[in-house]
């Protein structure tokens, strides 16, 4: 009885085309686990970040005789900001622009990164699951116990 539950329970994968089918599975699985490396890496990095957006606030200033009145108006760079739900409004001083947009860039990219990640995370599990139900197979048929289980 030993050696039939040996058999029984080894027996693997038998179809040529579950195989086949099982195969592409795993390197599908294994891509996206390279893909999933991939997109970490950036988060192993200590360089600053800015939550926000950059971009040319233009306004005008309200005085009478200035050009703004006529339609040139006055422009700046800012960067805008989310704290505790409300939007801020943070001027770039000059000189810091360039700085201001790698580290806002750097903060959209990781969080671009991130949701790919989820996405990625998401077919992993569905092919996982897939692979699973591919490899599950039922116990053996119950019966009379045998006399070796009997001894134990």
């Amino acid at each position: 009885m030993c050696g039939n539950l040996y058999a029984y329970t080894n027996m693997g994968i038998q179809r040529r085309a579950d195989k086949q089918k099982f195969s592409q599975l795993r390197q599908s699985l294994r891509k996206l686990g390279d893909e999933a490396r991939r997109l970490i890496k950036p988060f192993f990095y200590d360089r600053p970040v800015i939550k926000g957006s950059v971009y040319e606030l233009k306004r005008k200033c309200g005085k009478p005789g200035c050009k703004c009145v006529q339609g040139q108006l006055h422009s700046c760079m800012v960067v805008s900001t989310s704290e505790k739900g409300k939007t801020k409004l943070r001027v770039i001083p000059r000189g810091y622009l360039v700085e201001v947009e790698s580290k806002v860039r750097r903060y959209q990219e990781l969080r671009g990164a991130r949701a790919r990640l989820v996405e990625v995370h998401r077919k992993m599990l569905r092919l996982m699951d897939e692979m699973e139900e591919m490899r599950r197979d039922e116990p053996p048929p119950s019966g009379k116990k045998s006399s070796l289980s009997m001894r134990t």
